[in-house]
């Protein structure tokens, strides 16, 4: 069994799944980099980002300006 099919069966859709994997992938990285490497679609990718972030499996920061 693949990990993302493992992850799905663990409670997250494909979507979420496959974000979670390339974000596992990067370590750290913006929706906007994100997005592309998974396949999906920018506004989705904020959106199944945040229901990571309520369930606790990924953490945002600020970006640094200078």
């Amino acid at each position: 069994m693949n990990l993302q099919k493992t992850l799905e069966n663990l409670s997250l859709n494909q979507k979420e799944a496959k974000i979670y994997l390339t974000l596992l992938e990067l370590k750290e990285a913006l929706p906007s980099v994100i997005a592309p490497r998974a396949n999906i679609k920018r506004p989705t990718t904020y959106v199944i980002l945040e229901k990571l972030k309520t369930k606790g499996l990924v953490n945002s920061c600020p970006l640094e300006t200078t």
